[in-house]
């Protein structure tokens, strides 16, 4: 850990300490259910029944009640949502959001608190890096969102939103243990006065892992701090410290996964990771003028991968800073109410990666990569009427990259090069207020990714060169969604929500020209079907349904599905609370169809059968004392959610994801 984030969090520990003094009573409980308010749909604080998409949000209380380990298992019961884990522990899950398949992960934006967590190459999303007791909520934002959030926002947004410092004291610890040697403890405490308040949060955790080299060990510390300056002033301060080392153990081949699917390919395979981040947010109120809102970040990420079973390792060094201003005018206009956002974001992330290759380990290549990117938006709601709303906004993006590259066998001559690109974005949307939250909602809206600087790099053996593919371009997209988000009763929802998504130069890897690829044109079509009610007092009933047929609309593959993307999903769940007071009982049933695997574009294996997975959790509450216990894939089920098609010759290679596995834990807050 770096010098100063260790003084930054040892300044949010004496704090959190000193407020023990100045703790305030719990408020009572609001009878009344409250309106849900989101920020993920328009940067700004917003009624999720005015935001023209399908928005959902897993709150604090799901959250408790999940018989999750990880975001990833949270993820896994919300419509149009596919997750899929390589290793049963969260770290390095794939997360698809309507359809996309293998490139799911880089055409889903995943936001921290507002800040971008996707990296700049292949190596995905780290979702071990927020713990689920650093949690307040999670907002799905389904549709692309290019225009406010630029690139990878082709399929949703996902926001993960931290936990806020309070006033007065607040304080919890807890622990819990489960199956395959799982054991985490965490900690966090907090507190403040009217203007400063701060929040503190620490945690381990280790499992040996369903499979052989499975093994994960995390190490997390996060804080943060309000502070209002004056009424219209404040300040943000967040920042967070994150390590891990974990197994890799590899795909199996059919036989040896029926042969035994708990053992590992690569027995001695494994990574080690730090990611480490500071974070601050100013906002100067100008009154009946608005406000001006501004986040500034820095994050460094250290990985060190070695691949023992392929003679290579790997060390890659990351630095990304953020900027991303926004003024945001609340103003009538034409005597209607009106919200005007205009902002930028910039972000520049460097990325120094030396490999090793042979026994004993030997440098082969030293690369140095860097990514600029400058956005620019405008966007705008205005009520044309006392119940409908007119959501309009546009956004034009540039990337630059810089990619130097030496191989150090001397084989293949270097590459020093620069690319540049920009591509614009636009949504168009109506939403209609009706019978207190209910809403019918209508868009369109173009949406963009750029290429990834690992998708960029072409290796040419034969002519002994490394160049930047002139052939790749941005991948661009076409999309028509409306839906209606009903309450039949105060306790009853019902939602609806039909999509389609004409994507140009969807980007695709090609295993047989081991290279990334446009295709011209794929097709994205569906529709998200999903309920709750209450039905009893203490019985609650919930479910979705998600059809998506994703197709490739021209050749080489016209006509074929597009791989890892099932046709149909569903969940149904219930929670049994309060019937003895303080008691919650809850469960969950979870379906995912039969597709085709990773990097079948040809259709040209079986198709992977579907599976179901049924999960139950049982705590219990006394004062400041909660216990919990739970169950997951119940059934016992095998199955694999992650299957890629490779080798020589082709064969299916399979991920296997844990059997009939157990958590228990215990937490007391005061």
């Amino acid at each position: 850990m770096k010098p100063w984030i260790k003084t930054f969090y040892c300044s949010m520990a004496v704090f959190a300490l000193a407020a023990a003094g100045n703790r305030a009573p719990a408020a009572a409980e609001d009878a009344v259910r409250m309106e849900t308010v989101v920020v993920t749909g328009t940067r700004t604080e917003q009624a999720v029944q005015e935001v023209p998409a399908h928005v959902t949000v897993i709150d604090e209380e799901t959250i408790e009640n999940a018989n999750a380990e990880n975001v990833p298992d949270l993820l896994r019961s919300e419509a149009a949502v596919v997750v899929r884990d390589l290793y049963g522990n969260g770290k390095t899950a794939q997360v698809d959001l309507r359809g996309f398949g293998e490139t799911g992960p880089y055409n889903t934006l995943v936001l921290v608190d507002g800040r971008r967590v996707n990296e700049i190459d292949l190596s995905g999303v780290d979702w071990t890096q927020i713990p689920l007791d650093q949690i307040e909520r999670i907002e799905i934002v389904r549709g692309a969102g290019s225009v406010l959030y630029g690139d990878n926002a082709s399929g949703g947004v996902i926001n993960i939103i931290t936990r806020t410092p309070d006033k007065g004291f607040n304080a919890a610890v807890g622990g819990s243990g489960g199956s395959y040697g799982r054991a985490k403890g965490w900690a966090r405490a907090g507190g403040g006065t009217e203007r400063l308040a701060t929040l503190l949060s620490a945690s381990y955790e280790s499992m040996n892992g369903y499979r052989e080299n499975g093994y994960l060990r995390t190490r997390d510390v996060g804080a943060k701090v309000a502070y209002d300056a004056t009424d219209s002033l404040s300040f943000n301060l967040s920042g967070a410290y994150h390590s891990d080392d974990y197994g890799l153990p590899g795909p199996l081949t059919e036989e040896a996964y029926a042969l035994d699917r708990r053992q590992a390919n690569a027995p001695d395979d494994g990574a080690k990771n730090t990611d480490q981040y500071l974070k601050l947010d100013t906002r100067i109120d100008f009154g009946a003028l608005g406000y001006l809102a501004a986040d500034l970040g820095y994050r460094y990420r250290d990985t060190d991968e070695a691949f023992v079973s392929y003679t290579f390792s790997a060390e890659r060094k990351l630095d990304t800073w953020s900027f991303t201003p926004r003024y945001v005018l609340e103003k009538p206009l034409f005597s209607r109410p009106n919200t005007l956002i205009a902002g930028a974001d910039f972000y520049r992330a460097e990325m120094d990666l030396d490999t090793l290759y042979g026994a004993p380990p030997a440098p082969s290549s030293r690369s140095n990569v860097s990514r600029d990117s400058y956005g620019f938006y405008l966007n705008n709601d205005l009520f044309v009427l006392d119940n409908l709303i007119l959501s309009l906004g546009a956004r034009r993006e540039a990337v630059e990259y810089d990619m130097k590259q030496e191989d150090l066998t001397g084989y293949l001559a270097p590459l020093d090069d620069t690319v540049d690109d920009h591509e614009y974005a636009y949504s168009a949307g109506l939403t209609y207020l009706y019978q207190g939250e209910s809403s019918v909602f209508a868009r369109a809206n173009r949406s963009f990714r750029f290429p990834l600087t690992d998708e960029l790099v072409v290796y040419d053996f034969y002519l002994g060169t490394i160049n930047i593919n002139p052939d790749l371009h941005p991948q661009r997209g076409d999309h028509l969604e409306a839906g209606i988000r009903h309450f039949i009763t105060r306790d009853i929802e019902a939602n609806l929500t039909i999509f389609q998504a004409k994507i140009k130069e969807e980007i695709f890897f090609n295993k047989d020209t081991y290279t990334n690829e446009n295709h011209p044109e794929t097709l994205h079509r569906g529709l998200e079907l999903g309920a709750k009610a209450r039905v009893l007092k203490h019985l609650t009933l919930y479910g979705n349904y998600t059809y998506e047929k994703a197709t490739f609309e021209k050749d080489p593959y016209e006509g074929r599905d597009i791989p890892a993307v099932p046709r149909h999903r569903g969940n149904l769940g219930f929670r049994l609370q309060d019937f003895i007071t303080g008691m919650v009982f809850s469960a969950d049933y979870n379906y995912v169809g039969e597709s085709y695997a990773i990097s079948d574009q040809a259709n040209a294996f079986s198709k992977q059968g579907s599976y179901y997975i049924v999960n139950a959790r049982l705590s219990y509450t006394w004062n400041n004392l909660k216990t919990f216990v739970g169950v997951n894939n119940l059934t016992n089920q095998d199955y694999s959610e992650y299957v890629v098609i490779g080798g020589f010759p082709d064969a299916p290679n399979y991920y296997p994801a844990p059997d009939r596995n157990y958590i228990f834990g215990v937490e007391w807050a005061f």
